[in-house]
């Protein structure tokens, strides 16, 4: 089965199996945690109590930022799966059928626009599932994760990538890259800005498939961001953002995905 289609109770049951083998979880309560998450981001209410680990890394999370000092072992606790996996069901996987979708540039796809990809890098891959999906969806492409090394996240990546044909590695690709995929990930850095150029500079991407969510809170996502020693809100950097890509010399490709969810960018100058 392709690994975009594992979406069902079966297919959570194998992926939290799978990250019980990197780290101490419970997969029957991660199980029920999921389901509940899934609802409550849906809009359906869901008790507290019955999503009290998330919360608690949650208020975690903004006490740090609060205290001045983020704390990013807040990734490293097992329960932070969870959220993985919803980001993986309600966004990038959709991300991933949206760029297929024979309509999704009016007339053809947004991945049939894009014109000799040899190299693929998805930023901040996660547990590897999305840069699976890249690697079905361009089989003849070098498709490269990232992620931190020595977390458990890594470690299942690279397993998944051993199995899928793809590489993660630590950081990003200091090497040419035909196009770079990147879902909620920047909004996790606390200035974005200096670090897509950095990317862009090293990488050289001629396509850039991004979604970033920088006005909602989440674990891991920042209240303010720095650019040139200023703070600036999630609605002025998501505008401080895209000027910069323009700035770089990307174009946004207009599109009929849902929302412009994800923006598809090419490089024009």
């Amino acid at each position: 089965m392709s690994i975009l289609d594992e979406i069902g109770k079966n297919s959570l049951k194998k992926y939290l199996t799978n990250c019980n083998a990197y780290c101490s979880i419970d997969p029957e309560r991660a199980f029920e945690l999921i389901l509940d998450l899934i609802k409550n981001h849906k809009g359906d209410y869901v008790p507290p109590e019955k999503l009290k680990e998330m919360r608690i890394l949650e208020n975690r999370w903004y006490k740090s930022l609060t205290d001045g000092n983020p704390d990013y072992s807040v990734y490293a606790d097992p329960f932070y799966f969870c959220d993985v996996w919803l980001c993986w069901i309600t966004y990038s996987r959709k991300y991933l059928k949206e760029i297929q979708n024979p309509k999704s540039l009016f007339i053809n796809s947004i991945v049939a626009d894009m014109k000799n990809v040899n190299t693929v890098l998805d930023l901040g891959c996660g547990f590897g599932y999305t840069t699976a999906g890249l690697k079905e969806i361009f089989p003849n492409s070098d498709v490269i994760g990232t992620n931190l090394a020595g977390t458990s996240q890594y470690y299942m990546a690279t397993d998944l990538g051993n199995e899928h044909n793809f590489k993660v590695i630590d950081g990003y690709a200091k090497v040419k890259t035909d196009l770079i995929f990147a879902s909620e990930y920047f909004e996790h850095i606390q200035n974005p800005i200096d670090h897509i150029q950095d990317v862009i500079k090293e990488t050289s991407p001629r396509y850039l498939i991004i979604a970033n969510t920088f006005t909602s809170d989440a674990i891991g996502h920042f209240k303010e961001y720095d650019y040139n020693g200023q703070k600036f809100a999630g609605k002025q950097m998501s505008m401080m953002f895209n000027k910069t890509l323009k700035n770089l010399g990307y174009e946004k490709v207009k599109t009929k995905c849902w929302n412009n969810r994800p923006t598809y960018w090419k490089k024009t100058k």
